[in-house]
Order: structure tokens, then C-alpha cells, then sequence
């Protein structure tokens, strides 16, 4: 229509830079096209922070509780989510996209945090669940930088707790029990050494392990 702006896709070039760092190509959706070629041309699936579900996914209606809200954006992450699970290829969640994760497998969100001021741009610390892939690379706490309201409130179903809230046990890691999935709901792109720094932990391990795992290569 003439004088209408398109719509517009935006991305942080803080993924790509990170992906990039750790021997890996970025490739970015935008948003059209088949997603299930996509999944077999791509080794992995990165789903990035960004604004909130829309609630219908774990039913419940649209209030003012949730801000940001893109339902095209959620139709094809949930498309590409499916079809790279169904490939059994990695998938790495950064803030929004736990909660993508955990709402595909059937679990819910806290609409706004109680406690959304130990969330809401903010470092705090995070403890790490034994056994977890996170535990054998950070070791049992580590400080984390935070940017959200909305958490997950129940697991979906093949999902468990790799880290929690030390302040007040919000769930901040998650991992599938078969499949390459695994979630984080700070911002590791934001904690890399000469990208971005938010706190004095470096999140270069978390990449280099999501890119290993994608060339299949044990870490």
C-alpha cells in the first residue's frame, strides 16, 4: 500500500558476532519460507530474546501483563522449533526463547514475576543443578545479567532444571532429557570477552559447547 512502512526484522548482532566467534555461520530467518528446509539445511537453532508469547500458547487470554507481542514471530519459531526437534538437531534458548522452549513441550509461564525486580535488568546469581551441562562448565554458581518478567512456571514435558534463582528460585537453565535442547534465561551473548561484557563471567564456554555439539564433536 502506498506510503505504508513495511514490517520490520530486527535482530542483535550479538548472536552472529558470538556464533561467529566459536567457528560457526549465522544465518538469519526472516520469517517466510519452508521451514523444514531450512532445518535440513542448518546444523542448529538459536532462539533469541525478544518479547513475550502470546499467552494463547499455554491458554490463557492477552492482558496488559504481557508486552511486546509478535504472533507471527511465535507461529514460525514454534514451525522451525518442531522441525529441527524432529531432525534431533541442537537447539540453543536465549531468555524469550526457554520460554518458547518450555511452552512447545507443554509447560506454562508466570505472567509477571513477583519478583520481577531481581529480573528486570539487573546481575544475580544463578546455582546450577548437579549433573547439568551447565555444573561441568561454570561449576555451582555463577552471576548472570538478567532481562526479563516473564519465567517459566511449569515444565513441559521432557524438560528439567539445570539452574535456578538463588534469590528467589525462578527456573534459569532448562535441558531436554533426549533431545540436543537445552535454555538459558539470561543473555550469554551479552557475556562474552571483547563483545559485550555485563558481568565478570564469560559465557564463551556455553557457545563453544552449542557449536561443538553442532559439528558433533564432544566437549
Amino acid at each position: 500500500m502506498l506510503g505504508k512502512r513495511s514490517r520490520q526484522i530486527t535482530q542483535s548482532e550479538l548472536y552472529a558476532r558470538c556464533i561467529t566467534r566459536f567457528g560457526g555461520t549465522a544465518v538469519y530467518d526472516g520469517g517466510y519460507g519452508d521451514a523444514g528446509q531450512l532445518a535440513e539445511l542448518c546444523d542448529a537453532l538459536l532462539l533469541s530474546g525478544g518479547g513475550d508469547i502470546h499467552p494463547s500458547y499455554y491458554g490463557k487470554h492477552l492482558t496488559g501483563l504481557d508486552t511486546s507481542v509478535d504472533q507471527q514471530r511465535d507461529e514460525r519459531e514454534w514451525e522451525l522449533l518442531q522441525q529441527f526437534c524432529e531432525r534431533k538437531k541442537p537447539v540453543l534458548g536465549i531468555c524469550r526463547g526457554i520460554q518458547v522452549i518450555d511452552v512447545f513441550f507443554g509447560g506454562t509461564l508466570f505472567r509477571h514475576l513477583g519478583t520481577a525486580h531481581v529480573h528486570d535488568t539487573t546481575i544475580h546469581t544463578v546455582v546450577t543443578s548437579e549433573g547439568g551441562r551447565l555444573r561441568s562448565l561454570f561449576g555451582e554458581t555463577l552471576p548472570v545479567n538478567s532481562y526479563h518478567h516473564q519465567a517459566i512456571r511449569t515444565l513441559g514435558a521432557g524438560l528439567h532444571v539445570t539452574a535456578v534463582s538463588d534469590a528467589d528460585g525462578v527456573i534459569e537453565a532448562i535441558e531436554h532429557d533426549s533431545l540436543p535442547v537445552m535454555a538459558v534465561q539470561w543473555h550469554p551473548e551479552r557475556m562474552i570477552e571483547s563483545i559485550c561484557r555485563d558481568t565478570e563471567v564469560d559465557m564463551g564456554p556455553l557457545f563453544a559447547a552449542f557449536l561443538a555439539e553442532c559439528m558433533g564433536k564432544e566437549t
